[in-house]
């Protein structure tokens, strides 16, 4: 189990390096784009789209890594006001429950994705380069499977180990 942990920890890091490096991009992208339409009366026209897309990539990374400290769900309030001899049965639940639900919503996504991809729904234009739908939202699926993930190993984490997402 050591080295789930290990790996779920490089998993941790990367996802955090991400949500800082898509929230960091966004900033001055929407900065520039704002001192263009300012200065220039102009704006790149793509631009917008694509800011769209990093807030659903920032906000569904976050999601995951929510998941991975077990500050997700409103289930943990039943936990809480419990007994005590309550909370590990209630903590299992809840997280077997999550990965139900993430399960049931990775599948759903990756049926949208598979049909982004069939029909080649495009997301939008950088100048002659096509970003295809399927692309642009793969980060759906993706962060349904590592909410998945990061609640099934918080069942086998021990309670000494949890820390802040910082």
């Amino acid at each position: 189990m050591r080295r789930v942990f290990k790996a779920e920890e490089y998993l941790v890091k990367t996802e955090k390096a991400a949500v800082v490096s898509l929230i960091f991009a966004m900033v001055a992208l929407s900065f520039m784009q704002v001192l263009l339409r300012l200065l220039f009366h102009s704006g790149i026209v793509w631009l917008d789209p694509l800011l769209r897309h990093m807030v659903l990539w920032a906000g569904l990374i976050g999601a995951a890594l929510s998941a991975r400290y077990a500050h997700h769900f409103a289930l943990e309030a039943f936990v809480k006001f419990a007994p005590k001899y309550m909370h590990r049965p209630l903590d299992v639940f809840a997280a077997l429950f999550t990965a139900a639900a993430s399960a049931l919503l990775f599948y759903a996504s990756y049926k949208f994705i598979r049909d982004e991809f069939a029909a080649g729904a495009v997301a939008f234009y950088i100048e002659r380069f096509t970003v295809k739908s399927g692309w642009a939202e793969l980060i759906i699926p993706v962060s349904f499977a590592l909410i998945g993930l990061h609640t099934l190993i918080g069942i086998f984490r021990p309670k000494d180990h949890e820390e802040g997402p910082f």
